[in-house]
């Protein structure tokens, strides 16, 4: 199948829509460049689907809302008879692959797969099971245990246990992990919502603020610790891109949000990451392995903690669908391997075919 329309998909009901814009931006850049048209479907903060065919600058500034409005006033919507006619409501011809550049909850936890996925249309990235399975870090953490894939010691603490009894919550936390730990939402992506706590006062006080996040919050133990991030990309037979790493700055206590995107000095992105090349094969090698093992498609980054005292190797979590800003691991390794974005865009696109092909089965006896 010959691909010639790529519609990007963008923006979305998510703490991570700023995101998805920058990855939109680029992702669309790649796609003009490796050749094919592009249509873009914007998703508004408030749920709101909007086909835009407005400047790119627009997107990267937001300020494509507004103007995919005024493109879209006054017509009366057509009535939608299943998730393929709903994508021919925002634009005349049906896309040869939908890119979803999208970040977060309803986004890349398997909900919108589940749409893509009634559309028969192709879609870049992993399906419905991964895209869940991958959201959902306990879930994850289960298939990781499963495929004997070595991580940090953690548990699971509910918002209703916080609610009822944070300091209750607090002293399970103190004596199966102890200090420091690290609380993150169980779903959830863009390190939205972490925080660490010292002492008891401040567990009590995370515990409370990251369970307004999602309804469980996994507890970790603080591991002090290089930041190994391994790009990867394929179906049945994945490749990896050279290994890249996230180096906080001495101002940063923990990669979080406001360091990952917002401040200029909060981390540098190192690629290749510095590695001797036995750690490096066994960096890869795990890679591999968890992408199999959660059943990953097309694209995904997977991302270790590398103990500096001891060099023992743990898999943090897996991305599966990863930035594409131009301070995204994923695009900058790629490339640093000799694949540049639009050639990368151009493999997603295939991959999205190929697996389309080789899931379909014959659905009538």
């Amino acid at each position: 199948m010959a691909i010639r329309k790529v519609l990007v998909l963008f923006g979305g009901v998510s703490t991570e829509h700023v995101i998805s814009l920058r990855s939109a931006f680029n992702i669309i850049g790649g796609l003009r460049r490796a050749g094919y048209m592009v249509q873009c479907t914007g998703i508004a903060q408030n749920g709101d689907w909007l086909a835009y065919s407005g400047p790119d600058e627009a997107i990267l500034d937001g300020s494509w809302e507004k103007l995919a409005r005024e493109q879209t006033a006054g017509q009366l919507p057509v009535p939608v008879r299943s998730p393929r006619e709903f994508v021919t409501q925002f634009h005349a011809q049906l896309p040869d692959v939908i890119f979803p550049a999208v970040h977060g909850i309803n986004n890349e936890d398997g909900t919108l797969q589940g749409l893509l996925e009634l559309s028969g249309i192709p879609y870049v990235g992993c399906g419905v099971l991964a895209s869940a399975a991958g959201m959902d870090k306990l879930h994850a953490k289960i298939i990781f245990k499963s495929a004997r894939i070595p991580q940090c010691r953690s548990l699971a603490v509910t918002r209703s246990e916080i609610e009822r009894n944070p300091h209750k919550a607090a002293s399970r936390v103190e004596s199966k992990i102890g200090f420091p730990c690290f609380l993150k939402p169980n779903n959830g992506g863009s390190s939205v919502g972490t925080r660490r706590a010292d002492d008891s006062a401040s567990l009590v006080e995370a515990l409370k603020a990251v369970s307004q996040f999602d309804s469980q919050v996994i507890v970790e133990e603080f591991v002090r610790a290089r930041e190994i991030e391994v790009a990867v990309m394929g179906n049945e037979s994945p490749k990896t891109a050279i290994i890249g790493e996230v180096r906080t700055s001495e101002s940063v206590e923990y990669y979080d949000y406001e360091a990952k995107y917002f401040k200029a000095d909060g981390a540098e992105v190192l690629v290749p990451a510095e590695l001797p090349a036995e750690l490096a094969t066994k960096v890869r090698r795990l890679a591999i392995k968890a992408y199999k093992a959660l059943g990953c498609r097309g694209l995904a980054r997977v991302d270790f903690f590398l103990e500096r005292d001891t060099n023992r190797l743990m898999i943090n979590e897996i991305n599966t669908l990863p930035g594409f800003t131009p301070i995204s691991i994923f695009p900058k390794a790629f490339a640093a391997s000799g694949v540049p974005l639009e050639t990368l865009v151009k493999k997603l696109c295939q991959y999205a075919v190929a697996e389309k092909k080789a899931r379909s089965r014959q659905e009538q006896i």
